[in-house]
């Protein structure tokens, strides 16, 4: 007689996450402040008397987008927000208890955002998700949001305040080398297409990570000043009995896209103009680009 199956079960999220202290956060912060010297703007404006969903674009490959603004955050205001990430990162052995417990990341799921909301507590999402991640020539600083209005669902389903983060800089950190195009057209891409695996785990490029290089064409990325910019509270709770209403969703995601990119805007020209920079990272740096500023 076959054995009954146990029934797979999700995670408990560890709601009761306690922060580590400011002295690890800032120590850990210090050769990242070192080398990309980063900015904040708008932060002394933010409340931070009721949690928030923050939300923000994610830069190429991912690396460098989120948790500087967050560790901001943590040190300037003493609120550590909750990351939700996706499940690739919670498949590798040490990095995923070291994110869990020293960051209280959380896979993201629906289930685990709304645990976090009715504990009250603040979180960050990146809408754009692994498409934001996996950049093509021409995408930079572009939000590929198109059909992503869950957490404008689940914002507006409790009631929570969302404050827009625009980050600039990570884009220039590194170069595209080969992006999905361009591998899906060699022999190993061709033969990705081939056997399916093209369209089942990378959606025929959407989620292939490209080829960069940094400096020197290594993976090192190039020490570019980094910008971030907090935007003003848009409110949710006029929709809160209604919030499956997807023209409500559309017009709230639609009120945080048009303030990310007024942000890009701003931070565009704040970098254009910005002289401060050492002669080491003038010349890590090399040329300067100019940004795409472009919606998709």
């Amino acid at each position: 007689m076959p054995s009954a199956k146990t029934p797979k079960t999700t995670p408990k999220p560890n709601i009761d996450y306690h922060p580590v202290s400011k002295t690890f956060v800032r120590n850990f912060m210090l050769p990242f402040k070192f080398y990309f010297a980063p900015q904040f703007y708008g932060l002394d404006e933010v409340d931070v008397s009721k949690p928030a969903l923050y939300v923000s674009n994610h830069t190429i490959l991912g690396v460098l987008d989120g948790f500087p603004f967050g560790a901001e955050l943590y040190l300037q205001k003493g609120v550590m927000v909750r990351a939700l990430a996706d499940s690739m990162h919670f498949k590798i052995p040490v990095w995923r208890d070291w994110i869990t417990d020293k960051l209280g990341v959380l896979e993201a799921s629906r289930e685990n955002c709304h645990a976090v909301m009715q504990n009250k507590q603040s979180l960050v999402v990146y809408p754009g998700g692994t498409r934001e991640v996996c950049k093509k020539r021409g995408e930079k600083y572009i939000l590929k949001w198109t059909d992503r209005r869950g957490f404008v669902r689940m914002a507006m389903q409790h009631g929570y305040d969302i404050i827009p983060v625009a980050a600039v800089g990570a884009e220039e950190a590194f170069t595209i080398v080969k992006d999905a195009n361009d591998i899906l057209k060699s022999p190993i891409g061709r033969f990705l297409k081939m056997i399916g695996v093209a369209e089942k785990y990378f959606k025929n490029g959407e989620l292939m990570p490209p080829v960069v290089s940094g400096i020197g064409g290594t993976m090192i990325p190039r020490p570019v000043k980094m910008y971030f910019s907090f935007g003003k509270r848009i409110s949710t709770k006029q929709y809160k009995k209604e919030f499956e209403k997807i023209e409500n969703q559309d017009l709230v995601k639609q009120q945080v896209e048009e303030s990310l990119l007024a942000q890009f805007e701003k931070l565009f020209e704040i970098r254009d103009n910005d002289r401060d920079r050492s002669k080491w990272r003038r010349l890590l740096t090399m040329k300067k680009t100019k940004a795409t500023k472009k919606k998709k």
